[in-house]
């Protein structure tokens, strides 16, 4: 749908032409004739993010606006979405400004620079009933990266800046990586379903990525793409009986199964459009409102209470932009739709995709194949914590025997997941057809799907050759080549503890913390049903432990002290996988090994690196170190940073709000 974006060896082009212009209150939406670009939102396209203006002009300091506000956009397809966006501005009249858009406009940074956001909370103020909270209170919550307690954006850290309020966050960059925000407050999980969500990419400050990039190791800044793959419902007018009108059930699902819709419609866990548009629509406190929705908004996803059904978005976004249908499936493509959205690349060359998933919910699990449904490995080389010592090819069954469940030369992500990959497109592919990155349904529930059908979030149109083949594989040398100080740090054995705060029982008497070093994600039923907590405690909703009366520490939560290394492990007690993340500290994991009593085969994790967010699978034990770092504190130059109250949590949203979060106080 996007005609001319023109970035040196990748271009997007569209296989229409538009001779329509779109109105105007979709701001920079152009219209040429013949020719004609289009934005498929208000941002970029389905190949391209927007960037924070930047309003300092020190080159180490980003000082940006970032606005969170309503915002109708155009999700491809003629599909308008009535959502909630970001914008970036450069000053504080707020008029030299991006476009609101999904995603939100993206972060370029490298390591030591500091951050100033001064974020405004444009959010309609909503009605709710007497007594509720208010549900558009919202934050920033700066998912991965290694700041100063004060600037978390969470719960615990800060009060809810209220629509028509403003909070500041500043921080210092400390770790390369790719990295994203989103709101973390109430009603967060739909604000996030709606559209609050962008992309961080921090480059190392060392030069190692452009030695690299020198040496044709890695793929150049022209070949690199940020691919935020997303998912999102929108509503057709009510009364239709098929509401929202998404896929046809004929479309492909990775089990071979293709009456995906009626397995989807018989599973108990899932919410579907019809039910959340319609049948029993939701306001963002979670409280049923009929007649709530019309056609082009978004519903809310969170169900009430502590316990509820959840889905995956119907529709999958790229870049904010649904690029288009294909027929056929990975192994046997066939014609794509008219109108589908196709970056242009050259046989042979290295494509680089920095990939963030920011759904509430869905597993994106991807696969590229070539016309003749021929599979492209997509090699990891880095992600959530920089660059990778060497090149890694993921998926399979592990010559441990441990079943990923998912394609070798397959990428998974879980919610909140990214990925630094990259695909080498073959040199002898024939020039004019179109590779597709499909993403797939993932068995995140034992011995069941989601029932989401395979559908495409990339085409790729060759289109030339590269003037130098590029070459990547499993086991490439990529910081090693480097040597010395650029490889990955190991942590070594740990030097601490869990530790009990002394006097520090929490109010009212309440419990000062486990010290278990073994954080268990479970469904207690202490409510009569199966609800997400962790160590069978439930976090109550909306928990912040400042000023709602809730006890200021849970029997859950763990203590430690600062500038130690831990040695920790996270159980999964139940039959369904739970990504884990743990706030203002990356961690490296070690293994994951059969909890006690189940048998199974092992995993060690292949590559030394640092990452926040991990999968573990039903009835497995993650294990893994930490080392508690400090930092500055807010001002910049008082140390303490790394002392306060981070979460850790199940990053599948719904199970966070349901009660599957705790916290790490570091003292």
């Amino acid at each position: 749908m996007v005609k001319g974006l023109i970035s040196n060896s990748t271009r997007v082009m569209s296989d229409n032409r538009w001779t329509t212009c779109l109105s105007a209150v979709l701001a920079i939406m152009l219209c040429l004739s013949g020719t004609e670009s289009v934005q498929a939102t208000t941002g970029v396209g389905p190949y391209e993010v927007p960037k924070v203006k930047d309003g300092n002009s020190d080159p180490n300091i980003v000082e940006t606006w970032i606005v969170a506000d309503e915002a109708t956009v155009n999700i491809g397809n003629g599909v308008m979405a009535n959502g909630m966006a970001y914008k970036s501005c450069s000053e504080a009249g707020l008029t030299n400004c991006t476009p609101a858009a999904i995603p939100g406009p993206e972060f370029r940074l490298k390591v030591g620079d500091r951050v100033i956001v001064h974020f405004v909370n444009s959010l309609n103020p909503t009605s709710s009933t007497p007594g509720a909270p208010e549900a558009n209170v919202s934050g920033i919550h700066w998912h991965g990266i290694e700041l100063n307690n004060q600037s978390d954006g969470t719960e615990v850290t800060q009060a809810a800046v209220n629509p028509g309020s403003t909070f500041d966050y500043k921080f210092t960059v400390t770790r390369p990586g790719i990295f994203w925000y989103h709101p973390h407050h109430h009603s967060s999980t739909n604000q996030v379903a709606k559209g609050l969500y962008g992309s961080i990419i921090v480059e190392d400050n060392h030069g190692y990525e452009a030695a690299l990039i020198g040496r044709n190791v890695i793929p150049s800044a022209a070949q690199t793409k940020t691919l935020v793959v997303s998912d999102i419902t929108v509503c057709n007018a009510p009364g239709t009986g098929t509401n929202p009108a998404t896929f046809a059930g004929e479309l492909p699902h990775v089990s071979g199964i293709q009456s995906w819709e009626i397995n989807y419609q018989n599973h108990i866990l899932t919410q579907s459009p019809l039910i959340l548009c319609e049948e029993y629509p939701l306001d963002a406190n979670g409280v049923y409102t009929p007649n709530l929705y019309g056609a082009g908004d978004v519903p809310n996803i969170q169900s009430p209470g502590l316990i509820g059904p959840m889905s995956e978005g119907f529709t999958v976004l790229t870049n904010g932009v649904n690029v288009g249908a294909r027929a056929g499936t990975p192994s046997a493509p066939g014609a794509l739709a008219v109108g589908a959205s196709t970056l242009d690349v050259q046989a042979g060359q290295g494509l680089r995709l920095q990939i963030v998933n920011p759904s509430p919910v869905r597993y994106v699990r991807l696969r590229l194949t070539t016309k003749s449904g021929d599979k492209i490995p997509l090699v990891r080389i880095g992600g959530e914590g920089g660059l990778l010592d060497y090149a890694l090819v993921e998926g399979g069954i592990t010559a441990g025997g441990f079943d990923t469940k998912y394609g070798r030369g397959e990428i998974l992500l879980t919610p909140a997941g990214r990925a630094d990959v990259v695909a080498e497109i073959p040199k002898a592919v024939a020039q004019n057809s179109v590779l597709t990155l499909w993403t797939e349904d993932y068995q995140r529930v034992e011995a069941t799907y989601s029932w989401i059908p395979t559908v495409p979030v990339m085409h790729l149109k060759v289109n030339g050759h590269a003037a130098t083949a590029y070459d990547i594989a499993n086991g490439k040398p990529l910081l090693a080549r480097l040597g010395g100080h650029a490889m990955v740090k190991v942590l070594g054995t740990a030097t601490g503890g869990l530790v009990v705060p002394v006097g520090e029982n929490g109010v009212g008497g309440a419990p000062a913390g486990s010290l278990d070093k073994d954080i268990k994600l479970t469904f207690s039923n202490n409510t009569g049903a199966f609800q997400p907590s962790i160590d069978g405690v439930p976090m109550p909703r909306d928990f912040t432990g400042l000023n709602s009366g809730n006890p200021f520490y849970l029997e859950s939560a763990r203590h430690a002290a600062l500038s130690n290394t831990m040695e920790l492990t996270v159980t999964n007690m139940t039959g369904a996988h739970h990504p884990f993340h743990l706030h203002g500290f990356s961690v490296q994991p070690i293994k994951l090994t059969p909890r006690t009593g189940i048998t199974g085969r092992s995993y060690m994790f292949q590559r030394k690196e640092f990452r926040d967010i991990v999968d573990v699978p039903a009835n497995f034990t993650f294990t893994f170190r930490v080392s508690l770092d400090d930092r500055k504190k807010i001002d910049g130059s008082t140390d303490g940073g790394g002392i306060g109250r981070w979460l850790f949590h199940c990053h599948i949203l719904p199970h966070a709000t349901f009660g599957m979060m705790s916290e790490l106080h570091v003292h």
